[in-house]
């Protein structure tokens, strides 16, 4: 399980409208992506500037079919995302580990 990590960093002002248009772009992904297992965007409590998409997906196949080949390095971002950032997106991934396990 790959979870993947795409972090906004938003000018002052357009936290409502990004946040708006994000799960408005992203509520249908989950039936649009096989593979892809939850997803949440989440907000800074104490910096709405700062915004997750978090997304959950079973393997590398899955994810690859949503961001394509370059999926490792290259954000998913939506028409006119640049208004909304007041820097380039910040894209992470981690191997989700069984804690059953350990």
């Amino acid at each position: 399980m790959i979870v993947r990590v795409s972090e906004a960093h938003l000018r002052d002002g357009v936290e409502d409208e990004f946040v708006e248009r994000l799960v408005e772009l992203v509520s249908s992904f989950p039936s649009r992506y096989p593979g892809m297992l939850r997803h949440n965007v989440l907000v800074d409590d104490g910096d709405a500037r700062r915004v997750q998409y978090v997304s959950v997906w079973a393997d590398e196949v899955a994810l690859e079919g949503y961001a394509g080949r370059e999926w490792r390095t290259s954000p998913v971002t939506f028409p006119e995302e640049e208004r909304f950032l007041a820097r380039p997106l910040e894209l992470r991934h981690f191997v989700s580990v069984d804690i059953e396990r350990v």
